[in-house]
């Protein structure tokens, strides 16, 4: 180390020594700036460039800094540069740095980078002391052999040293490999001419041609120019590169923390960054989770486990150590020329109880909380499939409230809610814990009973459940006393099927219904029969139409002040040719569920006026229309195109509705309704009296007439209740402007007493009972009926 000391300090011109140096540590600098850019470019044209432009500098940097050292060296005597050699030790340079770059380049594992920093500073031995040999010098060299071989060894070292600190993950470790190559490059050199010993010999000549040391310092300048150069472009590239970098960085931050999924990016198992969304998951910041293991996060994963462009299931622990359901899926992303993988993180908590909450919804009535229909067919479904034997026996009953369309008309459809909670709280106390009670829907319920029970078990739950229902609710002040029809039906017994079982509990139901309700009946086969009786009788129907088996008869109206007749009511009849006459009371009920109501009621509208039109002009003719028919919006353009097909003014026609037409939506109704004054309709309240809300109804629909209910009028003038509402009928049809008519008059003392209480119009029996349309035009014909007052 001494005779190293004393070479430096007493036989070189410091002065150039630290020109030597800077230009040495510019050099090593740029090296490995451009190393940098040949990883992190992707076209091969580019990382050549970057290579070879990088092997130059570092190659002219070794070269200039041996020779700017070798002008500062002061042997005593004449010195000169052999051309020839001084060109080999740069070319030697090139050759070497370069394979050892092409190693690290190539295979940039450990030992690549070993081997590559290895030939580089074999480079640096090789250059110098082929340099050495350019020298001359009047005198002779000695070599100090183990100097020599020490200065290789540091050399080699500390390029292998150099190449592994340039690629630590480390930015601090990494800032120190230009340093160690310069202290290779300067050691190598300084060791070497510490192991050289001069001994002046007057006898040795310069030979000719050799450069002087002012050619070399002119040439050692352009090349440190050159050195300068490249290391400005380095340090403009390395600041251009750090704002680059920077820049993405920060855009993918950016990009990062706006994405709804949690994103975290690993190096290897290592966290290196995450996004808000993860910190949001989380309950940490990020800086608490940098250098931390994935497993850390996702215990029993590795990145490895982690598959590329397709999600798996995983669960993270967050803050507090609590199990968050997640879906994870992995990506690999090139940073700073490192490969690294971002692993996404999509919390499922939201997910899985929107999923939860979805089977709710599709399995439980939203209003009561009971298994919906959706949840009872799959459980009765399930029943089947699990039964294993014949003895293996459940029952089904079905239950449809009584009474309950009452309170939803009387009261609203917020009280009706009310009551089908109270009526499920209610049910649910009545059956066993593993009995699966179910809204159908409306007011209808079923409940599903558990295997293995008999008859009277099934009996007393049926019973139970009629009684519970039976005793008065109290709600909001209001007293509603409702009640319940049971049908039960036993699988398998009554229904091989689900389908079976559950339409066998509807005829028991509908058999319950017949029997007078707020009680139940068990299936039996006859029940099977009447339902095939009555889906005979709905074929028969829809034959009847389209073979004119209907026929209108037309019950006459007559005005109780005068005696003049007003006009008439039609009445449809049906001729079957098997059963004979077949009552309205059998066959509109069914013609309303089957859906048959809309072609009848067009058939009887379109004849009815095509009958009246024979009539005297001053006549009407009065229709019934069904509340089913109320349904169709094109109700009242059905009306017009028979008006205009028949030519019967529609100021002669009235309609008949019943309340149960304006029971259903109100708004539409209304709109019918006001079309069919526009055409010059008359509209008449049918049945007064024996609904809910019909003074409401008065008010807010553009009625003509209110039709008294028979079942008023063949009780008075005897039965005073009965009487005194006639009364008030008649009073408050006057006070609104409305015409009055009495049905079902059949006596002359009900006539004198109606007329009496100024009642507009009569109909019933006393005046004429329905008669068919060839005979009606006779009828009115007719001298004007003396009513005796």
């Amino acid at each position: 180390m001494t005779q190293l000391y004393t070479c430096v300090t007493q036989q070189h011109d410091l002065r150039l020594v630290v020109i030597a140096a800077l230009i040495c540590a510019l050099g090593s600098y740029s090296t490995f700036a451009m190393g940098r850019q040949v990883f992190r470019s992707r076209a091969w044209q580019e990382r050549l460039t970057w290579a070879v432009t990088g092997v130059i500098g570092t190659s002219s940097a070794i070269w200039a800094t041996h020779f700017i050292a070798m002008l500062a060296f002061e042997p005593g005597m004449a010195t000169g540069f052999a051309i020839g050699q001084t060109g080999a030790s740069l070319v030697i340079a090139v050759l070497l740095v370069g394979l050892g770059a092409g190693l690290v380049v190539v295979r940039p594992s450990m030992s690549g980078r070993i081997a590559g920093g290895g030939v580089i500073g074999l480079a640096i031995s090789a250059m110098h002391y082929t340099g050495m040999g350019a020298y001359d010098v009047q005198g002779t060299l000695h070599w100090d052999r183990a100097t020599v071989a020490l200065s290789v060894v540091v050399g080699v070292t500390l390029g292998s040293l150099s190449m592994l600190l340039a690629f630590s993950p480390r930015a601090a470790v990494r800032h120190l490999a230009p340093l160690v190559l310069l202290i290779a490059v300067c050691g190598t050199h300084f060791l070497g001419m510490s192991a050289v010993t001069i001994i002046f010999d007057p006898r040795v000549e310069i030979p000719g041609g050799s450069m002087d040391t002012t050619v070399l310092s002119i040439l050692t300048a352009n090349v440190a120019l050159l050195i300068v150069g490249l290391s400005l472009a380095a340090l403009r590239l390395w600041r251009v590169n750090r704002l680059r970098h920077e820049a993405e960085s920060q855009r993918l931050r950016d990009l990062a923390d706006i994405a709804v999924e949690g994103l975290m990016i690993c190096d290897g198992d290592t966290i290196a960054g995450i996004n808000h969304s993860l910190e949001r998951v989380l309950g940490l910041p990020r800086q608490a989770l940098l250098g931390a293991p994935l497993q850390q996060l996702l215990p029993g994963l590795s990145v490895a486990d982690i598959p590329m462009n397709q999600e798996m299931d995983a669960v993270l622990r967050d803050s507090a150590d609590q199990a968050v359901p997640v879906r994870v899926i992995a990506q690999s992303i090139v940073i700073k020329a490192k490969p690294h993988t971002v692993v996404a993180v999509r919390d499922q908590r939201e997910r899985l109880r929107a999923e939860a909450e979805m089977h709710r919804l599709a399995h439980q009535d939203a209003l009561t909380g009971l298994a919906n229909r959706r949840q009872f067919n799959e459980a009765l479904t399930a029943r089947f499939a699990s039964r294993r034997s014949e003895e293996s026996t459940f029952a089904l009953l079905i239950l449809d409230l009584d009474r309950f369309k009452a309170v939803n008309d009387t009261l609203g459809h917020g009280m009706g809610d009310a009551l089908l909670q109270r009526v499920s709280q209610r049910l649910l106390r009545a059956v066993r814990g593993d009995d699966l009670v179910a809204r159908l829907g409306g007011d209808e319920f079923a409940i599903l009973k558990a295997g293995g029970i008999d008859l009277a078990g099934i009996q007393a739950v049926a019973e139970r459940v009629i009684d519970i229902l039976a005793r008065p609710f109290l709600i909001d002040g209001h007293i509603l006393n409702i009640g319940t029809s049971i049908g039960i039906a036993v699988a398998p017994g009554d229904g091989q099927s689900p389908e079976q079982v559950m339409g066998n509990a509807d005829l028991a139901l509908y058999g319950a219904k017949e029997d007078g309700r707020g009680r139940y009946r068990m299936f039996e086969e006859s029940m099977n029969a009447r339902i095939q009786a009555r889906r005979a009788l709905e074929l028969d129907l829809r034959r009847a139409i389209s073979r004119q088996e209907f026929t209108l008869v037309y019950q006459p109206q007559l005005s109780a002040r005068s005696g003049a007749y007003d006009g008439a009511e039609a009445l449809i009849r049906w001729h079957h040719p098997e059963r004979g006459m077949v009552s309205p009371v059998d066959f509109i009920p069914l013609a309303e569920e089957t859906g048959l109501i809309g072609p009848l009621g067009e058939w009887v509208l379109r004849t009815a006026c095509t009958d009246a039109l024979a009539w005297p002009e001053h006549l009407t003719v009065a229709v019934n229309l069904s509340p089913v028919q109320f349904r169709d919006v094109r109700l009242a353009a059905t009306i017009r195109g028979i008006l205009a097909e028949t030519g019967f003014p529609g100021s002669r026609l009235e309609v008949e509705i019943t309340e149960g037409s304006l029971l259903q939506d109100e708004q539409r109704t209304l709109a019918i309704l006001r079309e069919l004054r526009a055409l010059g309709i008359r509209i008449s309240m049918d049945d007064f009296g024996t609904g809910y809300s019909s003074l409401s109804y008065l008010r807010r629909f553009p009625f003509d007439k209110i039709k008294i209910d028979q079942s008023f009028v063949r009780q008075t003038p005897d039965d005073k209740d009965s009487a005194a509402i006639v009364r008030a009928i008649t009073m408050l049809g006057a006070s609104l402007g409305m015409k009055t008519t009495a049905e079902g008059v059949e006596t002359d003392a009900q006539s004198q007493f109606i007329a009496g209480e100024g009642c507009d119009q009569l109909q019933g029996y006393l005046i004429s009972r329905p008669i068919p349309a060839d005979r009606i035009a006779a009828l009115f014909s007719a001298a004007p009926l003396t009513l005796t007052a």
